[in-house]
């Protein structure tokens, strides 16, 4: 689980904080979306695309600061 480096010395921070991201995500878009694309053009890192029928969230760039739950007009986007 935690990596050792050249010197002997444990990076556990780093494999913590990598873990982390890879496993969680603050916000899914469940199948009340409308497809409305308010939540796309408000994300500010862009990760909203539009997926087959509803907008879907790329969990790699999302960085969970809720912009799409806040304009969305069916709430459709919900912390995961």
């Amino acid at each position: 689980m935690y990596g050792e480096n050249l010197w002997g010395e444990y990076n556990a921070l780093y494999i913590d904080k990598y873990r982390y991201k890879e496993v969680t995500m603050a916000y899914k878009i469940n199948s009340e979306c409308i497809s409305c694309g308010a939540c796309e053009a408000e994300c500010p890192v862009n990760c909203i695309t539009e997926g087959d029928g509803i907008y879907v969230i790329d969990p790699e760039v999302c960085i969970e600061c809720g912009a799409c739950a806040s304009v969305c007009p069916v709430g459709a986007p919900n912390p995961a």
